[in-house]
Parts: structure tokens; C-alpha cells; sequence
């Protein structure tokens, strides 16, 4: 089936940068993914709420897909997972199955279950593949030490995503270090960001992100690599305010993906959304990057 971009509601709200940034990698890359139109949210939000409206919403984009023959693509974990989620309980509970579609026939659409999610990271895993990307990109971020941060959504449930193994994952280290970099080995790279609780139990997740944060700087890795957009924000947003109560060594940034890669692709800083970052001052003369990569990496430094 051919592929088509399925936009991430809080990457399109708050983190427009970030889908700039995919379709800059992928098209760099000379992967072929469609635009899509149409879209509505994933229903994640939904899920504890009215779980039939997530079911509804995560078939909807499916049969969106299924029209045109395609699987959707995202970059974001929670999309991911929750798409996924939801085509396995259709798949099990055919009074669901049944609901979804009598919901979509007045505008014309059908579930099926011929359609799937993909993450991006899972795309480019199969291809270009490491080898393909290490071909490509000549080393370029060598001497940076990335701590990879994989999300839940992007692990579990595992008979849902089934992305790589749940307890020890190594898919989306391998992908980092096909760009030069090393993905270090930290304490809590599985541990939940906080994101969740958000809004609920500010405290617990606060300290969820406290806890990644140095846990990361003591595995002396130089920038934090997420593959989902709300733990990018999570990040952000919780290192200014434990920054402002001098909670622990936070200093440390963080990057999506793609971020990484597009700077591993010698694409300019300001068009990945990574002006406002700090990497490491001493990192160009730690590398072996191009000159034109070099450049990239000057802009954001």
C-alpha cells in the first residue's frame, strides 16, 4: 500500500515546526509520502472520556486511508498507539465494528481493517534502513551522545504496536546512531515522561520528567531524542518550571527525531524548529560532518 502523512494535533497546534521538519526529512530522503486531507484527531483524547467517539474517530482516519488505499504515517507515538489500539478492538468486538460504520456510511465511508498506522521511525526502519541512512548521512553527527527516549505509545501495548521489544528496544537506538551519534545507556530511558498526567496529578509528572532529565545527564548524554511530540512538550515545558524552583541538573535539551535527523542531513537549523536550542559548544570539533552539516549544526549551537 502507498503511504500518506497523518497529521498530529499537537504537533499542528503548538510544534509546527516539527511537521515541517518530517516532511523536510522525508522528502531529502527520497521517501515517498502522500499528503492526505481530511483528517480528523486520533481520539486520544477520548479514550477515558467517551470511548466509542475514540473508536469512531481512530476508523474514521483508517477508512479515510482505506479509500485511497493507503496506510497513515505519523511521527507522533500517542497517534500511533491509539489508531492502533483502536483497529485491534474493532477487530475483536464486532458490535464496535458495526458502530464505527453505521456512523461513517452518511459520509460515504467504510472500516474495513485493510488500513494501518505506521510511525515514521518504523518507515524508515525498513527503509531507507540503517545501513541506507549510515550510507547517506557519512557519520555526520559523530561525537554527539543522544539518550533516546521511545515513549509507551511507541512500545505498548506490545500486542498492539508490536514496534520493537518492550523491555529491551533497540530499533530506535539503532536509527539514532545511523546518524554518527551514540545512544547512551540511562537508567530511565523506559520510564513514562509524565505527559499523561498532566492536568491530573501535576506533581507525579513533574517528577516523572525530573527524574529523566538527570537521569540523562548522568549518563553524560548530550541532548534527550524523543519519537513523540507530546513527551517533546512535556520536556519543554517542564524544564522551565522545575528550572524555576532550581530542581536538580536540568540542563539538558531535547530533540524529536527528526530533528536529529534533518540535522544529521545538513538541513538548516531554523527550518527544523531547533533555533532556540543549546547543543553542545565544543561539538563541532568533536565531529566529522561536512562542511555544509557543519553549517547546519553552526546555526543552532
Amino acid at each position: 500500500m502507498s503511504l500518506v502523512f497523518f497529521p498530529c494535533c499537537v504537533s499542528s497546534s503548538f510544534l509546527s515546526d516539527s511537521e515541517s521538519a518530517a516532511t523536510l526529512v522525508v522528502d531529502k530522503l527520497g521517501v515517498e509520502i502522500e499528503d492526505g486531507s481530511g483528517f480528523n484527531c486520533c481520539g486520544y483524547p477520548y479514550k477515558g472520556i467517551d470511548f466509542k467517539a475514540f473508536l469512531l474517530m481512530s476508523a474514521r482516519n483508517l477508512a479515510l486511508a482505506e479509500r485511497i488505499g493507503a496506510d497513515l504515517v505519523t511521527h507522533c507515538a500517542c497517534c500511533y498507539g491509539t489508531i492502533n489500539q483502536a483497529k485491534s478492538v474493532l477487530k475483536e468486538d464486532f458490535s464496535s465494528f458495526e458502530y464505527v460504520n453505521n456512523a461513517l456510511k452518511p459520509e460515504g465511508l467504510a472500516y474495513t481493517g485493510k488500513s494501518s498506522a505506521k510511525h515514521l521511525l518504523e518507515v524508515l526502519f525498513e527503509s531507507p534502513g540503517v545501513p541506507g541512512l549510515k550510507l547517506k548521512l557519512g557519520g555526520a553527527l559523530r561525537g554527539l551522545k543522544v539518550a533516546a527516549h521511545y515513549g509507551c505509545k511507541m512500545l505498548r501495548p506490545r500486542n498492539v504496536v508490536q514496534f520493537d521489544d518492550p523491555f529491551s528496544p533497540s530499533k530506535f537506538d539503532e536509527l539514532i546512531e545511523a546518524t554518527g551519534a551514540e545512544s547512551v545507556s540511562w537508567l530511565r530511558k523506559l520510564d513514562c515522561c509524565g505527559s499523561p498526567l498532566i492536568g491530573i496529578n501535576d506533581a507525579t509528572a513533574m517528577q516523572l520528567a525530573k527524574n529523566k532529565f538527570e537521569s540523562a545527564v548522568q549518563a553524560k548524554a548530550d541532548v534527550m531524542c524523543t519519537a513523540c511530540p507530546f513527551c517533546y512538550l512535556q520536556f519543554e515545558r517542564s524544564r522551565d518550571a522545575l528550572a524555576s524552583e532550581s530542581r536538580g541538573d536540568l540542563s539538558i535539551p531535547s530533540l524529536s527525531f527528526v530533528q536529529l535527523l534533518g540535522l544529521a542531513l545538513g538541513i538548516d537549523g531554523s527550518a527544523l524548529g531547533v533555533h532556540g536550542f543549546k547543543l553542545p559548544p565544543d561539538l563541532l570539533s568533536r565531529t566529522q560532518a561536512s562542511e555544509g552539516e557543519a553549517s547546519s549544526l553552526r546555526s543552532v549551537a
